[in-house]
Order: C-alpha cells, then sequence, then structure tokens
C-alpha cells in the first residue's frame, strides 16, 4: 500500500508503543502536571475520533491514564505535524469535541483533553493564545471565546545530543526524534545516520526491535533523498539482521517502482502540507470577517489545486470589502 504521508505513519508506529509514549510524556511535559499523573496506568484508547472531514489533519494516537490519589481519568490527544498550521485551534477543537460527545454518548462524565503536538517542520511554530486570532476584539468579549493550550514539543528546540542523552530514555523513541528532527536536512542526516543507528545496536536483536527498526527503514526510504544503499551499508556495520532487513525492504519497493518514485512522492506530500495551511488560514480569514457567510466559500475553494492562487485568495481575504470580491476568484 503506498504511503502517503510517511511522517504521520512513522510517528504512529512510534507512540502505539506504549513505553515510547511514557518515555515522551516524562522527557517533555511540564513537572507539576508531571507529577499528577499515574503513567504506570497510561493506556492506548483504541477507538478512532477520526471521521471524513478530520481523517487528512489527525494521526488518531490517544492514550488515556489516572490521576494520582483521584479516580480522575485524563485524555492525552498526541498529535504530529511536519508543516506549521495557521490556527492548530481549530482543528483541535474538532478533535476534543468528537471525545467528548463519545464521553456523553456512552454516559460518562466528560474526560479533560490534554492537546500534545509534536513538531518538526521547517518555519518556525508560533505559539499563540486562541484569542489572539480575534484581532481588533475588546476584552470585554474575551469570555465568549472558548480558552485552552496546547503543549508543543518543537524538535528544532533541542540539539541531537541533547535528544540522545538528556531527554529521552528509550532506544526506539531517541531514534526515532533524531531522525524526525532531521528528515529534512539530508546532508546532517547522512553524515549522522550511523551514529543514530548505533543507539540501537542491541535493541535490533529484539523481536520488538527488528519490527521498530523496518518502520525506521520505510521511512527513511520513503521521507528522504538519502540512496538506499547507504542506508544498507550503514545498517550491515551496525547489525547484520538489520543489513538484511534493509536490503529485503528496498528490493520490494525497487519492485514496485515506489524507490524511484519517492522524491515526487515527498515533494507531493509537502505541497499537500503547504495547501492545507492555505486552505485553513483563509478559513480562518473568512470566519472572522464574514462569518458563517463566509465559510460557505470553503467547499469551492477546497476544489482548487494551485498553491499561486489558494495563495492570492488569502491575500485577498485580508483586503476584500465584500464576499463578492473574493467570489470572483474563485
Amino acid at each position: 500500500m503506498e504511503v502517503f504521508n510517511p511522517h504521520d505513519k512513522f510517528f504512529k508506529e512510534t507512540f502505539s508503543i506504549r513505553e515510547n509514549a511514557i518515555d515522551f510524556l516524562s522527557g517533555t511535559f511540564p513537572p507539576e502536571i508531571l507529577k499528577k499523573l499515574d503513567l504506570a496506568t497510561l493506556t492506548q484508547d483504541n477507538n478512532s475520533y477520526i471521521d471524513e472531514e478530520l481523517k487528512e489533519h489527525f494521526s488518531d494516537i490517544v492514550y488515556t491514564c489516572f490521576c494520582k490519589d483521584k479516580e480522575l481519568r485524563i485524555t492525552l490527544l498526541f498529535e504530529h505535524k511536519s508543516y506549521a498550521v495557521a490556527c492548530p485551534y481549530l482543528q483541535l477543537m474538532k478533535y476534543l469535541l468528537k471525545i467528548w460527545a463519545a464521553n456523553s454518548k456512552q454516559m460518562q462524565r466528560l474526560i479533560p483533553v490534554i492537546p500534545v503536538i509534536l513538531y518538526h517542520g521547517k518555519e518556525t511554530w508560533k505559539v499563540r493564545r486562541f484569542r489572539d486570532y480575534f484581532e481588533g476584539i475588546d476584552e470585554v468579549f474575551f469570555r465568549f471565546i472558548p480558552e485552552f493550550e496546547y503543549l508543543l514539543t518543537d524538535l528544532s528546540f533541542y540539539s541531537n545530543e541533547e535528544i540522545k542523552d538528556k531527554v529521552f530514555r528509550r532506544a526506539s523513541l531517541q531514534i526515532s526524534m533524531l531522525l524526525m528532527r532531521n528528515i529534512y536536512n539530508d546532508k546532517i542526516l547522512g553524515d549522522k545516520l550511523k551514529g543514530f543507528f548505533e543507539i540501537g545496536r542491541q535493541y535490533f536483536e529484539e523481536g520488538e526491535g527488528l519490527k521498530f527498526l523496518e518502520s525506521v527503514i520505510r521511512y527513511l526510504y520513503y521521507a528522504s533523498d538519502i540512496e538506499e544503499e547507504r542506508v544498507i551499508d550503514t545498517l550491515k556495520e551496525i547489525s547484520e539482521e538489520g543489513g538484511r532487513l534493509s536490503m529485503t525492504i528496498a528490493a520490494r519497493l525497487i519492485e514496485k517502482g515506489k524507490i524511484a518514485g519517492r522524491m515526487e512522492g515527498r515533494a507531493e506530500g509537502e505541497r499537500k502540507g503547504r495547501m492545507e495551511g492555505l486552505i485553513e488560514a483563509i478559513e480562518i480569514g473568512l470566519e472572522l470577517k464574514y462569518g458563517v457567510e463566509g465559510l460557505r466559500l470553503l467547499k469551492r475553494i477546497g476544489k482548487i489545486a494551485a498553491i499561486e492562487k489558494l495563495e492570492s485568495i488569502k491575500e485577498a481575504v485580508k483586503i476584500s470589502k465584500n464576499l463578492e470580491e473574493i467570489e470572483k476568484l474563485l
């Protein structure tokens, strides 16, 4: 099956391992929150909260755990982003409502949700409060705007050494975070690849380690431009079994013509991410400026395939005086 978004797939494979989720929370969560959570009770929620509207935005990794000394359950929503989005709150809020609607349907009390965003894109991620997106609003109206926070882990804030030696403890999570942090820089990734693989030398001899290594190899083949021969040769120095595995996967992908087209696939993935970000920015602008009436244009805007046209519409929304000016561009 074709991997359309290798970043999301690798993220989901990494965080579906419960021990990786615990290690990530232990290394990145604020101490005042972490000390309240009983991570020994962490359990993955296998219910999918994704519908057709949300499936392009979310990787659907949800865990629950209990608070220490209390029978209070907390939901942890893990969300991955390989590109910066204009307003993450809108996407997160849709997901939160899905979770709370499920609580209500099952006659449960509403469960608090902590949204966790892992970001490793090229652009700077700017954290803003939700109210800051309502430009020009008087503070008397702030109480009518939903207010919540998300916890951001931007991998660019950590050096490779910090990821390996200070932040995370498990080999699989260290390798995953190092690969995702450097995936857009083939020069650094190629130079550091052996060192990254060295972390898992013993881990790759285990059953779980070999399964994880397969995810790593596929991620490198799909998401980077590093030659498969280099991956194979580097792995051979670390693990004989890993070298054989990388050759087997490469042979399968070459046979199916997937490695030959991976550069095109990567470019298409980045293009798709850029388009999603533009459409979201347009949606925010239309809703803030024209309300529900403005949102009726989204269906037509969503069918536009040219990034240049979406960029022009985004700028037009900012300076438009009425919806008719926007409609002329569609």
